[in-house]
């Protein structure tokens, strides 16, 4: 009878091994369940494959932070090519073919710029779609691991039960002593697919945490990639709006050359048919030009200014103003110009037309010579500004606005690029041009030798 009972109370002791499965499964499972049904098949890599995932999340994002800057850095380059080219046709400070030229050179970085924003904004559907393909994951995985912790906490809950229940119970409740055994060696079994139950949901913990991260991860990266396409968008579309209207601008100064040039060529076919008129320009073209360029010379080869005029000037000279050039350099069929040489009509400087009282600036540094009105030309006179860079070189700016800017007086010090004028049509001229000279060793040379 002891014996039995001593048997007895050995059967109630619960097995420590099977407490402690039922403590660490406790531990595991944790406190509010979401009890779920039919889980989704399980992956044995998943949490390998949600840090490959991490590791492609953070190269997609480098890349795109990669495409950002580049982006950025474009779009700065373009504001000032836009920026230099609204300057340029303000001022029209270069030729309108530069202009054209540049506003050509704008549209292609335009396209390019387009190209790059576009692609960003498909990244960044591919990004958005990735956000949500990853949200699906961690749910889908989720879900799993509430089931998982849901059928070991039914199990650990039975096991428990039937861990109350003596062994010497079982024997004898049991049809036969196979049977029994055979319970026993079922519980034993059932502690093993528990552990193994038990870990499947550790991996699947850890699998979870790693797929939050890179739903964080692409969250973040979604919303700031969101912002800046945004933020690039509305930069394009000011740009491209920029551009449109510099274009416009353009045309309409074609536009406005085209009748000037126009009015320009029948004002000097009407000079063609008056026999006056034709040589008072052709003096004013030819003689006038050479007696004020031969007293400038006097004064300077006899020492006025020596003080302040370099002996020499080693630099390159810079267009005084843009537009359309009008007549160059050279043997010329403009019958009010001058016969030079073997040259029935020669021109000897470079016309450069605008519109009206278009600034003109220095083409290089020096000292102003002349600021006035030809003295020697027959009236209408003509105003011109005179700069010597040098005691043998100097350069005329002709047909201007009769009224010099401040700080364009004789001997004062110009450096280049300084307003000297603006364009007119004093003088003997057929419309508003600038008639610019180069004047070297008492001849007038090409201006473009210089440029």
């Amino acid at each position: 009878m002891t014996a039995l009972n001593d048997r007895r109370a050995y059967s109630r002791r619960p097995h420590r091994p099977r407490l402690l499965l039922i403590l660490l499964g406790l531990v595991l499972i944790g406190p509010g369940l979401a009890f779920q049904t039919s889980p989704p098949p399980v992956r044995a890599d998943s949490l390998t494959d949600a840090v490959a995932e991490q590791q492609r999340l953070a190269k997609l994002i480098a890349d795109q932070k990669a495409q950002l800057a580049k982006l950025s850095a474009q779009q700065t380059s373009l504001k000032s090519q836009i920026g230099v080219t609204q300057q340029n046709l303000t001022g029209v400070l270069t030729s309108i073919d530069e202009a054209q030229a540049q506003i050509t050179a704008l549209q292609t970085e335009m396209i390019g710029v387009k190209a790059r924003f576009d692609d960003l904004v498909i990244q960044q559907g591919d990004l958005s779609t990735k956000l949500v393909r990853l949200q699906a994951q961690q749910n889908a995985k989720q879900f799993e691991l509430d089931a998982r912790q849901e059928v070991l906490a039914t199990r650990l809950a039975g096991a428990y039960e039937t861990d109350q229940t003596p062994l010497l119970q079982q024997i004898l409740t049991a049809h036969s002593l196979t049977e029994a055994l055979s319970d026993v060696s079922y519980y034993g079994d059932m502690a093993h697919a528990d552990k193994a139950l038990a870990d499947q949901i550790r991996e699947d913990q850890q699998t979870l945490a790693q797929m939050r991260l890179n739903v964080d991860m692409a969250s973040e990266a979604d919303a700031m990639l969101e912002d800046q396409v945004a933020v690039q968008r509305a930069s394009l579309a000011d740009e491209q709006g920029k551009v449109k209207a510099q274009q416009d601008q353009l045309t309409a100064l074609k536009a406005q050359l085209q009748k000037q040039l126009a009015d320009q060529q029948a004002a000097e076919a009407k000079i063609e048919k008056n026999a006056a008129s034709l040589d008072a320009a052709i003096r004013s073209n030819g003689q006038a030009m050479d007696d004020l360029g031969n007293k400038i010379d006097d004064l300077i080869a006899k020492g006025g200014f020596v003080a302040k005029i370099p002996s020499q000037y080693s630099g390159t000279l810079h267009w005084p103003m843009g537009g359309v050039i009008t007549q160059e350099f050279g043997c010329t069929g403009v019958a009010s110009e001058p016969r030079v040489g073997s040259c029935a009509h020669f021109h000897q400087g470079i016309d450069i037309a605008a519109p009206c009282l278009t600034p003109v600036y220095a083409a290089g540094p020096g000292v102003v010579v002349f600021a006035g009105y030809n003295p020697y030309d027959a009236p209408p006179q003509a105003w011109l500004v005179i700069i010597a860079h040098s005691t043998s070189m100097v350069t005329w700016y002709a047909h201007m606005t009769g009224k010099a800017p401040a700080g364009i007086v004789v001997g004062a010090p110009v450096v280049a690029g300084q307003l000297v004028g603006t364009e007119n049509t004093t003088g003997h001229s057929s419309g508003c041009h600038l008639h610019w000279a180069v004047r070297v060793n008492g001849n007038f040379l090409n201006p473009r030798m210089f440029l």
